[in-house]
């Protein structure tokens, strides 16, 4: 569902180019291809996947997990104050980069096992012949810059980048504000 959520999109884009050497493979498991990532906020910069993946993370209950802001908050200004004072969010786990090499693509996955609206998918860019497409529902009717939509991974989802441009998106993960309840009202009936 789309979120009518403002955001300094373009100059995050800016700041996560400037450092797209630091992006570290995600999901390496052969299943996908070009498909890297970074995070702003979790257990790590590069500590991107689900925290079960890691020895040190695995048997900690995800409530007690070592959550912070990582390296990258510092050559990230803009994200980093965007996401610490504005986004309507009051507490996050994994906030990651995700970017999709031209010719890239996600395999199809799900990524939870029940119908929630788990996480937040917001496109920095979406380059033209880029999709995300969900099992039963279609095409997601991203745009090129700032779409703001809530997101169900229980669906099971593809995305593949058929462009000449690399795609960054954001995933964020953690429990939104009060005021979530009126972005969401705001966003459906003014759609």
């Amino acid at each position: 569902m789309p979120l009518q959520i403002d955001g300094p999109w373009k100059a995050i884009l800016k700041e996560i180019q400037d450092v797209d050497h630091l992006f570290i493979p995600h999901r390496n498991d052969g299943n996908s291809k070009g498909w890297s990532s970074i995070c702003l906020h979790g257990l790590g910069m590069h500590h991107t996947d689900a925290p079960s993946i890691y020895p040190e993370f695995k048997d900690i209950p995800e409530n007690h997990l070592p959550y912070k802001w990582t390296d990258l908050a510092d050559v990230c200004p803009i994200a980093y104050d965007y996401f610490k004072n504005t986004f309507p969010y009051q507490k996050y786990s994994r906030l990651r980069f995700m970017r999709l090499e031209p010719g890239g693509y996600i395999t199809p996955h799900h990524d939870a096992q029940s119908f929630v609206l788990n996480a937040v998918n917001i496109s920095l860019n979406n380059p033209i012949g880029c999709n995300m497409v969900l099992e039963n529902i279609g095409t997601v009717p991203f745009k090129d810059t700032g779409t703001v939509m809530a997101f169900n991974s229980s669906y099971e989802h593809i995305v593949w980048n058929q462009s000449n441009n690399v795609r960054y998106h954001m995933i964020v993960h953690g429990m939104w504000k009060p005021s979530w309840n009126k972005i969401i009202i705001n966003s459906y009936t003014n759609r």
